[in-house]
């Protein structure tokens, strides 16, 4: 009888870990140490042409005594604080009314989808020319119907509506997510709800959206956390912060201290505030999410 080798066989639990040690890997090299790089440079003087110089906390003064500054924090919490929740509900209603099969129905969720798929230059560019003051359609629109159209990214007051309705298109990805978690709703609750006489409304107030609550939080919880990422390409090439500052947000304020003043060391301390702002932004939405018992277990999350 042949001789049979036997390799050892690996657990399930050290074959998991196994397949994740790649993504491990990238979130240490691309993620934790550049933040950890990040957060030391914010305590000396450094224009990568000369050797850093200690200066302890005087870039954080620095950033903090900074008008720009204020001003960005201001204007980047304003362009989260309203368009999360828009996007979330946003996605969730159409996904509401989406839930339903139809005819036709595959092509309005493609539709809703797809502003998702285009690149964040194009897509900036394409509502650059919708919301031009003279030539774009959506102001030729409104004054083939007799209003009077706003400048939009011409005037302050309507720069940041602007931007507000331009993050609205973009909701492919939370539509998807709540469409699956509605998808996953046991029928049962809703037929059960039916037969004890609730109407349309109750139904959807007091069954569907508590159950849905805790995947609309984490909804929340990624668009806070990525808006800050996502408006930057989009807010530098639709308006590069203007006019007269109204969209000066904070990774505008980063990009200029680091790349046209060679602060990196201010850009550093700056950097750590908006991660800071993003973290007291989740707890604040947690806060919520507690006050209104919503639960955040895991166990809450199965459907």
């Amino acid at each position: 009888m042949a001789n049979r080798t036997f390799s050892p066989r690996l657990s399930y639990h050290t074959r998991l870990r196994l397949l994740l040690l790649p993504y491990a890997l990238g979130i240490i090299v691309l993620v934790v140490l550049p933040a950890a790089l990040s957060f030391g440079l914010a305590f000396f003087q450094y224009d990568a042409l000369s050797p850093p110089r200690w200066v302890g906390r005087l870039n954080f003064i620095l950033a903090y005594t900074d008008e720009l500054f204020n001003l960005s924090v201001q204007n980047s919490l304003s362009l989260i604080i309203l368009p999360v929740p828009l996007r979330v509900f946003g996605a969730f209603l159409l996904a509401r009314l989406m839930q339903r099969g139809g005819r036709f129905l595959g092509w309005f969720r493609a539709s809703v989808y797809l502003p998702s798929t285009i690149p964040t230059a194009a897509y900036a560019l394409a509502w650059l020319w919708i919301f031009n003051p003279l030539y774009g359609p959506l102001n030729l629109l409104l004054r083939a119907i007799g209003l009077e159209p706003p400048a939009w990214f011409v005037d302050p007051q309507w720069a940041r509506p602007a931007l507000v309705v331009m993050s609205l298109w973009q909701i492919g990805e939370g539509f998807l997510v709540s469409l699956a978690a509605l998808q996953d709703l046991p029928p049962e609750i809703e037929d059960a709800a039916r037969v004890d006489g609730a109407n349309a409304w109750q139904l959807f107030w007091s069954i569907t959206l508590p159950l849905v609550a805790p995947i609309l939080l984490l909804l929340m919880f990624r668009d806070a956390i990525l808006t800050f990422q996502e408006s930057f390409a989009t807010i530098l090439l639709a308006t590069g912060g203007g006019p007269y500052y109204a969209t000066y947000t904070l990774p505008l304020f980063i990009y200029e201290q680091s790349f046209d003043l060679l602060l990196f060391g201010t850009a550093s301390a700056a950097l750590w505030v908006m991660y800071g702002l993003t973290g007291l932004i989740v707890v604040i939405l947690f806060v919520i999410a507690r006050q209104w018992n919503i639960g955040t277990t895991e166990e809450t999350f199965v459907l």
